[in-house]
């Protein structure tokens, strides 16, 4: 059996990819070692990016599934990427499902409701609570309630916060720490 420390570098120990690594059983890590899913995906130099399932394809802007991906996954990347670069706005995303900006909770719960994983919008507090504990195969969701809660699917974080200021939704190909975040999943995923 393996131990999934022994994957994990020490600059990534707090990631949301390694909290993933760690829940794996046995033959989960086979079937990612046999799609060649553990890659290195820049996060910065000498960093891995440790994936869920086979890893989204990422244009820099845009995330795309693959064939190794089940319809809801494709459905899921396609709602977010209508929502890439929408401006960040406190509370967008609550009162109605098509906004002009979303906040970080705004954002995940816009992605859910339309993908048929959520009924109502949630805020950071709602959404620790929601789905199951723990990674999901294909997407964790991670909440520090009344802070902040952002996505990895297969790898790659849905996120509002980034580099810049006011930035809104967009997939981040850099790791981020989770210390502090409660990690949930949507049920089956």
């Amino acid at each position: 059996m393996h131990d999934p420390d022994d994957f994990i570098p020490d600059a990534l120990e707090e990631t949301p990819e390694a909290s993933t690594v760690k829940n794996l059983n046995r033959r989960d890590w086979l079937k990612m070692s046999s799609l060649g899913a553990l890659a290195a995906a820049g996060g910065g130099a000498g960093m891995y990016y440790y994936s869920q399932m086979p890893l989204l394809n990422f244009d820099g802007r845009y995330a795309r599934a693959t064939n190794y991906h089940p319809p809801v996954i494709h459905s899921l990347v396609m709602i977010a990427n209508q929502i890439v670069d929408k401006p960040y706005k406190w509370g967008g995303g609550h009162q109605q499902l098509f906004d002009n900006g979303f906040d970080c909770s705004g954002s995940i719960s816009h992605i859910l409701y339309r993908t048929g994983l959520l009924t109502r919008p949630l805020n950071s507090k709602g959404f620790a609570t929601y789905g199951m504990p723990g990674a999901g195969r294909y997407v964790s969701i991670f909440v520090k309630p009344g802070s902040h809660v952002f996505m990895s699917v297969c790898g790659l974080r849905f996120d509002t916060s980034g580099t810049q200021t006011g930035e809104g939704p967009r997939w981040r190909s850099t790791a981020r720490s989770s210390a502090g975040f409660t990690n949930r999943h949507p049920n089956g995923l």
